[in-house]
C-alpha cells in the first residue's frame, strides 16, 4: 500500500451543492431514528420472545433476516445515493422502518416478526446513509464537526430508547402500543423526508439512460482513490476492533461476574460516556487534525483494552469502561465522514464499497473462534490484533492534512 494520492478521475467540473437548512436538519435526524427504534424492539425483545414463546435458535433468525437482507441490498442502494433523488431513498426507507417497527408491536406469529424484521433491513440502509451523504456535504469544511453532531443524536437515540421502554412498562402500559406509536410517528417523519428537495449528487446522470453507466463509473473512480480505500481499510479493522462490543454484555456475566442488573448499569454509565466523547469531539476538531485525533485515541485504547479483561473488579471494569467508550466513541464519526468525502463526490459508491466489506463474517468468526479458545482470548486476541493493524494505517498511510 502507498501514501494516498489525489484520486485521478476527478471531474474538475464536479461540484458539491450545499443543502439548505431544512434538509440538512432533517438527516442529522435519520440515524437517531433507527437507534430509537431498532433500541426499542431491541430493549423489548426478551417480552416479544415470551409473548411469541420463540426459541433462541428464532431470536437467532430474526438478526440473520435483518443482517443479510441488508449486506446483500445496501451496496446496490447505496450507489444510487449519487444518481438518484435522494429525498425518495430517504422517505422511503423511513417508511420502510416505520412499519417495520409496527410490524413488530403487531405480530402475531414469528412469520410475521421475521418479515418485519426483513422489512428492516431493507428500509435501514437508505435512510442512514443517505442522510450521510447530505450531511458531509452539507459541511464541506467541516464533515467530521456535523459528522460528531450527528453522532451525539444518534447516541442519544440509542439511550432513549431504554429509557423510554423502562418508563412505558413501568407505568404499566401494553409493550406492543410503544412499537405502533413509534412506527407511526415516524410516518410523519417520512413524509417530511418526502416533501423536501435533497440537493443531487454531484455525479448524477444527466441524460437519460446513463444511470447504469454513472454507477460503474462511480464505482471505478472510489477503487482508483487511494484515499477513499485507505479511509475504508481504517474502517473495516474499525469493525474488527468493534467486534467483541457484540458479546460484552455475555462476558461481564460468564467471565466477570455480573448480574444482569449490573450489565445494565455499565451499558447505561458507558453509553453515557460514549455522548460525552463525541459531543467533546466536535470541540476538539477545531485544533486538533484528524490523523493526529486518531492515532493518539487509538495507542490509549490499545493500552487499555487488554486491562479492562485482564484487571479484576467491578470498579476498575465500569472505570475502565468509562474511558474506553468516550475514546472509542471518537473513532468512527472521523473515519467515516474521512471516507465520505473522498472520490470527489461519491458518498454513495463509498458506502457500497463498504457495505460489500461487510460481507466478511468478522463477528461470527470471534463467536466460533470463541468456542475454541474461549471467550476472553478471542476477544483479548481480536483487540490486539485488530488494534495494532488500525494504528498502523493511521500512522503510515491516513492523509496528514491540518485540523478542518
Amino acid at each position: 500500500m502507498h501514501p494516498p494520492t489525489a484520486d485521478p478521475t476527478a471531474d474538475p467540473a464536479a461540484t458539491t451543492v450545499t443543502p439548505p437548512r431544512r434538509p440538512t436538519t432533517l438527516a442529522l435526524f435519520a440515524r437517531f431514528t433507527d437507534e430509537l427504534l431498532f433500541g426499542a424492539a431491541d430493549v423489548l425483545l426478551p417480552t416479544i420472545r415470551s409473548s411469541l414463546g420463540l426459541s433462541y435458535g428464532q431470536l437467532g433468525l430474526l438478526n440473520a433476516a435483518l443482517a443479510y437482507v441488508a449486506y446483500f441490498l445496501d451496496p446496490l442502494l447505496a450507489l444510487l445515493i449519487d444518481a438518484w433523488r435522494r429525498r425518495w431513498l430517504l422517505a422511503g426507507g423511513a417508511l420502510l422502518v416505520a412499519a417495520s417497527t409496527v410490524l413488530i408491536g403487531i405480530a402475531p406469529t414469528f412469520a410475521v416478526l421475521l418479515l418485519a424484521y426483513a422489512l428492516y433491513g431493507v428500509g435501514a440502509g437508505p435512510l442512514a446513509y443517505t442522510a450521510d451523504a447530505v450531511l458531509v456535504e452539507s459541511a464541506p469544511e467541516s464533515p467530521r464537526r456535523i459528522f460528531a453532531r450527528a453522532t451525539a443524536l444518534d447516541t442519544f437515540g440509542a439511550l432513549l430508547a431504554p429509557a423510554l421502554v423502562t418508563a412505558w412498562l413501568w407505568a404499566g402500559l401494553e409493550w406492543r402500543w410503544l412499537l405502533v406509536l413509534l412506527g407511526v410517528a415516524t410516518c410523519g417523519y417520512a413524509a417530511l423526508l418526502a416533501t423536501t428537495e435533497f440537493p443531487p449528487g454531484a455525479h448524477a446522470p444527466r441524460a437519460e439512460g446513463k444511470l447504469v453507466a454513472e454507477l460503474r463509473a462511480n464505482l471505478r473512480a472510489v477503487l482508483a482513490n487511494r484515499e477513499a480505500v485507505t479511509w475504508l481499510v481504517y474502517l473495516r479493522l474499525f469493525y474488527a476492533f468493534e467486534a467483541p462490543v457484540v458479546y460484552r454484555s455475555v462476558w461481564l456475566v460468564d467471565s466477570a461476574g455480573m448480574s444482569q442488573q449490573q450489565v445494565g448499569v455499565y451499558v447505561a454509565v458507558t453509553t453515557g460516556c460514549s455522548l460525552t466523547g463525541v459531543l467533546t469531539l466536535e470541540r476538539w476538531l477545531s485544533g486538533v487534525a484528524p490523523r493526529r485525533l486518531l492515532i493518539a485515541n487509538n495507542v490509549i485504547l490499545l493500552a487499555l483494552s487488554p486491562m479492562w479483561f485482564l484487571l479484576p473488579g467491578d470498579a476498575t471494569r465500569f472505570a475502565l469502561g468509562a474511558v474506553i467508550s468516550f475514546l472509542f466513541a471518537m473513532l468512527w464519526p472521523v473515519a467515516r465522514a474521512s471516507a465520505l468525502t473522498t472520490a470527489s463526490g461519491r458518498p454513495g459508491a463509498v458506502t457500497a464499497v463498504n457495505s460489500l466489506t461487510g460481507l466478511l463474517p468478522i463477528t461470527l468468526g470471534l463467536g466460533l473462534l470463541a468456542e475454541v479458545v474461549g471467550l476472553t482470548a478471542a476477544s483479548l486476541g481480536t483487540t490486539l490484533l485488530a488494534g495494532s493493524l488500525l494504528l498502523l494505517v493511521a500512522w503510515r498511510w491516513l492523509p496528514r492534512g491540518g485540523a478542518r
